[in-house]
């Protein structure tokens, strides 16, 4: 396995996974789904998206790097979707409440390259996402909720003429029991998940992993405007061959969440975390150190949820906040993310739907890892070992309806990593740059029933 294989292909997850693979429309399906088709006591949406537009590095390649060009195109994106629910809020208005609620749905994009397709051609492929919510005894002091999603990612390598290829199939499954005081004091989670990642290409089979997690998160309200918030987990990861490390994580955060007036509700959360990776290989970097949130944000109509509830699309609302924690990376073993953040979303007037999501990152890499697993050189002009880039991030979403079942559609999406830092090629003194740059913009049509 040559470590250049290995740098760029973990280089490549690592980044393009902070960034959003799905359309819009296909996160939020409470805020921008139609009517729907009823069918007795079953909801069915089917929809279907159709886009143009410009990548301009679809490689997510380092400038002036003989080898790794630098590729925009133009890309037509096709989007079927379909999903299935017991009635929603509001055909359910006025109804006992349920006993059972259920809610599945799937999606498949389609990309094709209309421009530099010879370039591209081995990257024409599709993305599956895939959901599932089944709610027993939703809204009653004793409930349970069974959860899975699944994405199939379509991913290209670094490079054009690439001899491996990153899609991967990834699967989640989680029970949950959840309970709730009467009169919205208290309300409590503890769930078991189970998380597979399968990589389809066996060049790098080694990426493969297993996670299992126990996580529980809950709100007291103890005052009429104030709750206290807690979040705590423990995974277990374990990859497949001998390349990338173990480890067992451990998170817990604790705060305080409140309303000022009606429209401001303000959080704060501070805890620990602990990466516990496993070093009978060769040694590796610990993440050992603080985590947390804190975030304001402003309702434009309406009231702010309670307190400690989180705030949902449809409420038009702006926030900003920052956050801290560590994340599992395939070239580094880990990072540190110290990420300020800003958002807007809302539904004006039932016909304009606009999501922004934008963040600037201190990314604190630890010494990068060789094809066994331990620390190993990191090529730069400074030094080696651990080092530190930064990251901007955005997204901004707009959709105009022009019917009840028909939008026109906007999507600008940016991500750039700056970094002074290089990994060097095999056999070569070649410096290959970590930092790249890249914008996506598509306009189109969504018809939603």
């Amino acid at each position: 396995m040559k470590r250049l294989l290995f740098a760029c292909t973990a280089s490549a997850i690592t980044i393009l996974s902070s960034s959003a693979s799905a359309q819009v429309w296909l996160q939020d399906r409470a805020a921008t789904q139609g009517e729907g088709i009823r069918s007795g006591d079953i909801e069915l949406h089917p929809g279907i998206g159709a886009e143009l537009g410009y990548d301009s590095n679809f490689f997510q390649a380092p400038a002036n790097t003989p080898g790794y060009p630098v590729v925009g195109t133009a890309v037509m994106r096709v989007t079927p979707s379909f999903s299935v629910s017991t009635l929603t809020a509001n055909r359910a208005a006025g109804a006992e409440p349920p006993k059972v609620t259920f809610r599945a749905g799937a999606a498949l994009a389609y990309e094709e390259y209309l421009t530099n397709t010879a370039a591209l051609q081995r990257n024409r492929d599709f993305g599956v996402i895939g959901d599932m919510a089944l709610a027993i005894a939703p809204g009653r002091p004793l409930g349970f909720n069974l959860l899975d999603n699944f994405n199939r990612t379509a991913q290209p390598f670094l490079v054009a003429d690439g001899t491996a290829g990153l899609n991967r199939d990834e699967n989640r499954v989680a029970g949950e029991f959840v309970y709730t005081r009467p009169g919205g004091l208290l309300d409590w989670r503890l769930g078991y998940a189970f998380n597979n990642v399968y990589f389809e290409d066996p060049t790098v089979s080694y990426l493969n992993d297993v996670k299992h997690e126990i996580y529980t998160r809950g709100r007291w309200k103890f005052l009429p405007r104030t709750a206290l918030v807690y979040d705590g987990s423990a995974q277990f990861i374990r990859y497949s061959g001998n390349v990338l490390p173990n480890s067992s994580p451990l998170r817990s955060r604790i705060g305080l969440a409140g309303l000022v007036g009606d429209r401001i509700s303000v959080m704060a959360m501070i805890g620990w975390g602990a990466s516990f990776y496993d070093t009978s290989r060769a040694p590796v970097g610990q993440f050992d150190s603080v985590i947390g949130q804190a975030e304001v944000r402003y309702f434009f109509g309406g009231t702010a949820p309670e307190a400690g509830q989180q705030a949902t699309t449809t409420m038009s609302s702006f926030a900003v906040g920052f956050t801290r924690d560590f994340v599992n990376n395939f070239f580094t073993a880990f990072y540190e993310q110290d990420r300020g953040y800003v958002s807007l979303s809302g539904l004006l007037a039932q016909r304009f739907y606009l999501s922004l999501q934008a963040g600037f990152s201190a990314i604190r890499y630890s010494p990068m890892l060789d094809t066994q697993g331990g620390a190993t050189t990191l090529s730069t002009g400074a030094g080696q070992g651990a080092f530190t880039d930064t990251r901007a991030d955005a997204s901004l979403y707009g959709e105009y309806r022009l019917t009840n079942w028909l939008a026109v559609t906007g999507t600008l999406q940016y991500l750039g990593e700056f970094s002074n830092h290089s990994f060097q090629e095999l056999n070569s003194s070649m410096l290959i740059p970590l930092g790249f740059s890249r914008f996506q913009g598509l306009a189109g049509l969504r018809a939603f029933w």
